[in-house]
C-alpha cells in the first residue's frame, strides 16, 4: 500500500486531536459544574430581591444545552478513538485500498471537526457566562 505510512501518521494526528478534545471536554465539565453552582446562587439572590434578569434565562439555556449533549459528546469521542484504532489495524492488515483509506480518514476528520466545534461553542459561551457571573457579584 502506497499511502500506509502517511495514513498511519494521519491517524496518529487525528487520535491526538481526539485526546486534546477530551482534555478540553474535562475542562468544560469543570467550568459547567462551577457555573451550575453559580447559577443556583444568582437565581436565589435574584429571587430574594425580586429582580428578574433576562440574562439568567440565557445562562440556564447554555447549561441545559451542555447537560443535554454531554453524554453524547463523551460517546462521540470514545467512538472516534475506537474507529481510528480499528482503521489503523485494518490498514496494517491490508484490508483497504488507498482510496478507501482516504475516504475513511476524511470521514473521521469530519467527525473530529464536529466534536471540536461543539467544544469551542460551549467553551466560548461558558466564558461569557463566567463574565456574567462576575458582573453580578
Amino acid at each position: 500500500m502506497a499511502c500506509t505510512e502517511p495514513s498511519m501518521k494521519r491517524i496518529d494526528a487525528l487520535d491526538k486531536r481526539v485526546e486534546d478534545a477530551e482534555l478540553k471536554f474535562k475542562d468544560i465539565e469543570k467550568e459547567f459544574d462551577k457555573l451550575v453552582d453559580e447559577y443556583a446562587r444568582i437565581n436565589d439572590l435574584l429571587r430574594e430581591s425580586n429582580t428578574p434578569m433576562q440574562e439568567l434565562y440565557l445562562f440556564r439555556a447554555y447549561l441545559q444545552q451542555f447537560e443535554d449533549v454531554r453524554d453524547e459528546m463523551t460517546a462521540e469521542m470514545s467512538y472516534s478513538h475506537s474507529q481510528l484504532k480499528d482503521l489503523k489495524d485494518d490498514i496494517k492488515n491490508g484490508i483497504y485500498n488507498d482510496n478507501q483509506i482516504t475516504e475513511y480518514l476524511d470521514a473521521e476528520e469530519k467527525a473530529i471537526k464536529m466534536i471540536e466545534a461543539r467544544l469551542n461553542y460551549f467553551s466560548e459561551h461558558f466564558k461569557e457566562q463566567d463574565k456574567f457571573v462576575k458582573s453580578v457579584q
